[in-house]
């Protein structure tokens, strides 16, 4: 019982939060994309404050040194909200890439744009996913990091889905390193429902991905790495039934 009113208590402080900061903020807007980037930053951590201290979900960060300091790709593995709000709070200058659906959401859209995240309208084919690379490619050659999750939706913990193809060609259009994150956040924010369990999440940052690599071969790289890392799948394997060693 303890754990659903924890929950439901977090789950009436994240709105209110965006909507406090985000009306009450409003004229930081008028000093542009930087203005409406920190003010973002400091809305995700007051989000991962309150998700600590109400809602007993903390987080470890592994490999810190390899978060990016100029322009670059950070590509996570989705599980759940969670991520979208600490990579954010984690990155020096995050540009995320969101459903164009999101933008239109009072008050979070306004700051979705303002902040210069690049939309995605995942109806409007090959075009579409050019537009996102050139617009991601502006952005890494600003100094700043694009977060993007390849699996394109969210799955559940110790689940496999395959990497959506347009983040090879994010890659290879900017030109830029990628840093592959991973994380078991769905086993604490869950998804659907909303629920949290009180523990800690392990979010890994790896070694970057250099540019220069072909499609094929950067997804398949991507995508061994972030499944190497993940905690849940990590952590499944070490707990599987194991032959016997003498045949």
């Amino acid at each position: 019982m303890l754990r659903q009113i924890r929950s439901a208590a977090f789950a009436v402080y994240l709105p209110v939060i965006v909507v406090l900061m985000g009306i009450g903020c409003m004229p930081v807007m008028l000093f542009g994309e930087n203005a409406a980037r920190a003010t973002v930053k400091t809305w995700s951590r007051l989000a991962l404050f309150g998700l600590k201290w109400i809602a007993g979900v903390s987080c470890r960060i592994e490999g810190a040194e390899n978060i990016p300091q100029e322009g670059a790709l950070i590509a996570a593995n989705h599980q759940s909200m969670w991520e979208t709000i600490a990579l954010y709070a984690l990155a020096p200058k995050p540009v995320m890439i969101l459903k164009k659906e999101l933008t239109r959401i009072p008050v979070y859209g306004w700051w979705a744009r303002a902040a210069g995240n690049v939309t995605i309208d995942r109806k409007g084919g090959a075009k579409a996913l050019r537009a996102m690379a050139r617009a991601a490619k502006a952005h890494t050659d600003a100094g700043c990091q694009v977060v993007i999750f390849p699996e394109g939706t969210r799955s559940a913990p110790g689940a496999r889905q395959r990497y959506q193809p347009g983040v090879a060609g994010i890659y290879t259009t900017a030109e830029a390193p990628c840093v592959p994150a991973a994380h078991d956040s769905g086993r604490f924010w869950r998804h659907p429902g909303g629920e949290k369990i009180p523990g800690v999440i392990t979010l890994r940052f790896l070694p970057a991905i250099p540019p220069g690599l072909d499609r094929k071969t950067f997804l398949r790289e991507l995508q061994s790495r972030i499944e190497s890392a993940r905690p849940d799948l990590v952590e499944a394997n070490l707990t599987a039934p194991q032959g016997n060693a003498n045949g």
